[in-house]
């Protein structure tokens, strides 16, 4: 009701609001539009006056941006949107946070009280950005959208891999920057193992399956093993078997990366990365370098949890492995199974160019 009093001031054809949350991997595709925005002028040449609004710490002054804002992007579902009304002249863009398709997501996995709150609101997105023509049919379904709004223009985030941070020069100076903080670094191939978290706490404690003695035993005087958990992890954790982190990172040889929030920057200095079900699979196929896919609970995963949208045993660009003596193999052996990368990443993404803001912007912004 507030925000909707807010109406009666006029638009501002200059003001874009990004409605954050406070994840950073979500809030990233904001930071690298934001960017591109500092460079561009509206047609009576302002500048663009944007703000970033914590979606969950609204303020009278962030309700009259917003309502204000001739342009509003969001990276996240936010079911206030069927209670607000939007000027008909605003436009409302959806980027998302995940990349290309991977786990089932949105309308599929909504109840059905959910998704009448998001009918209500879907016909307010004018556009949905994503990273291929090939999701565009089921991102429509699961946003509940026309097809015909759904842009697959690419990733903002993306742009980060631009021709000057893959010149091996940079990863070389962005790697001596690590290894002056983290010294262990030295001298090792980066193992950057980074799981999602699973809903079954038995399922979720995943250094009860991750052997990290023998992993080190058998692959540490090449390899280092760094950490990184997902923020959901100590949510769904059994709290009861929860190994210390802490006290694993002083015991043995590893780094914990948990708390660090550029994970672009650990993908960029990494060697190989071990993942299960996560969708940063997909952004890092983007470097073209060895994943492995520690899916020990795989059996489980596939019956009980959220489901792809593709057959995972045949279809994920790396070698799936059960168990630490498997994992210890294909590392070893180099038996990396590269055969699926390309073709995966070429079905999720449209471009290998660091201009997706650009692109977004120039259909989005009426300059």
């Amino acid at each position: 009701m507030i925000f909707n009093l807010f109406r009666i001031f006029p638009l501002k054809k200059n003001r874009v609001s990004f409605i954050t949350t406070k994840n950073a991997s979500f809030e990233s595709n904001l930071r690298y539009l934001a960017d591109e925005l500092k460079m561009r002028k509206t047609d009576d040449g302002k500048d663009y006056d944007f703000d970033f609004i914590p979606k969950d710490e609204f303020s009278f002054s962030n309700m009259k941006k917003l309502a204000t804002s001739k342009y509003i992007f969001l990276t996240d579902n936010f079911f206030a949107l069927a209670f607000m009304r939007f000027n008909k002249n605003a436009k409302l863009v959806q980027l998302w946070h995940g990349t290309g398709i991977f786990k089932k997501f949105g309308f599929d996995l909504l109840e059905d009280s959910q998704k009448k709150t998001m009918l209500k609101f879907s016909n307010k997105i004018t556009n949905l950005i994503v990273s291929s023509h090939n999701v565009i049919d089921i991102y429509a379904r699961n946003f509940a959208i026309d097809k015909s709004k759904v842009l697959p223009l690419g990733i903002p985030r993306n742009d980060y891999y631009s021709p000057e941070h893959l010149d091996p020069e940079y990863i070389r100076s962005l790697r001596a920057k690590f290894e002056r903080k983290y010294p262990n670094l030295k001298g090792k191939k980066i193992v950057l193992y980074a799981p999602t978290f699973r809903e079954n706490p038995q399922y979720n404690n995943i250094f009860n399956y991750l052997d990290i003695g023998k992993f080190i035993d058998e692959l540490g005087d090449e390899y280092i093993l760094c950490i990184k958990l997902h923020p959901n992890y100590n949510r769904f954790a059994d709290k009861d078997n929860m190994i210390n982190l802490e006290e694993m990172t002083a015991n043995y040889n590893i780094v914990n990366f948990t708390e660090f929030k550029d994970e672009q920057k650990l993908f960029m200095i990494s060697d190989i990365l071990i993942t299960d079900y996560s969708s940063v699979m997909v952004e890092y196929t983007l470097l073209n370098r060895p994943i492995i896919l520690f899916a020990y609970d795989l059996d489980n995963y596939l019956e009980n949890e959220r489901g792809f949208y593709f057959d995972y045993r045949k279809e994920v660009p790396g070698r799936i492995v059960k168990d630490t003596d498997e994992l210890v193999q294909v590392i070893r052996q180099k038996d990396f199974n590269l055969s699926n990368l390309k073709d995966f990443a070429d079905f999720q993404f449209d471009y290998f160019d660091a201009y997706n803001s650009k692109r977004i912007l120039d259909n989005v912004l009426e300059e």
